[in-house]
């Protein structure tokens, strides 16, 4: 992705260029834009671009270079980066270093989490998503073994998840949890459908991230719950 940065930066030589970060399928993905500055020395992003990419992903940080100088944050650049509630990847250009600034308030924290076990998991990002949509805390977990599926363990049983408070249904409504049964005999992963085939997860080796159910995620649907309100 650095190259594709690069090599944007380049042809847009010597105007500052600007793009953005977005996450597809729980990777990231640089998406070039135009800038709309009239000056060398600044950028405006296109709004139009920012729609285009977020209809067809998650933004993850907005993208500038500053040529022939510090990779240092302009009050410019904290301004907009909090109104948008997303980093910044500020490089400075040629040398390419880079300077992350961060906003005061994320707009969506849930996305784009690097996996962990135990830690940042679809276990987690469901509960954490519960929490911070729709204000509810479910019971912590079992002490989980990881690949479980692969040593005779199901800790996604109808009753297990009984007692988090869900009961299973035939239909799909927004904020229902899923249950996914992928290679293995027991179900082994999770996420929450968000509404207009939309749903919400976080995979292994990937960020967690909003995808398509269907035509692919579909096929491994063995359970939808809902939460018993």
């Amino acid at each position: 992705m650095i190259n594709d940065i690069q090599k944007h930066f380049e042809e847009n030589y010597p105007q500052e260029a600007c793009g953005i970060i977005g996450i597809v399928k729980g990777k990231k993905q640089y998406f070039p834009c135009k800038n709309l500055a009239k000056e060398s020395e600044d950028f405006i992003l296109d709004p139009t671009d920012y729609i285009s990419v977020k209809r067809l992903a998650d933004i993850f940080a907005i993208v500038h270079n500053h040529i022939d100088w510090t990779n240092e944050a302009s009050e410019n650049d904290k301004k907009y980066c909090n109104s948008l509630g997303v980093p910044y990847y500020i490089f400075s250009y040629p040398d390419m270093q880079l300077n992350i600034l961060e906003p005061e308030i994320k707009v969506n924290p849930l996305i784009g989490r690097e996996y962990e076990f135990g830690k940042f998991d679809c276990l987690e990002a469901c509960k954490d998503y519960y929490k911070e949509h729709l204000g509810l805390q479910l019971q912590n977990r079992l002490p989980y073994l990881d690949d479980w599926w692969e040593h005779g363990h199901n800790y996604f049983t109808d009753e297990h998840i009984q007692e988090w408070g869900f009961s299973k249904v035939e239909d799909l409504q927004p904020n229902d949890l899923l249950i996914f049964t992928m290679g293995a005999s027991v179900p082994n992963h999770c996420g929450i459908y968000t509404g207009n085939d939309i749903f919400f997860h976080h995979a292994v080796n990937r960020l967690s991230c909003r995808e398509n159910l269907y035509p692919l995620w579909k096929k491994y649907l063995t359970g939808i719950y809902r939460y018993d309100t």
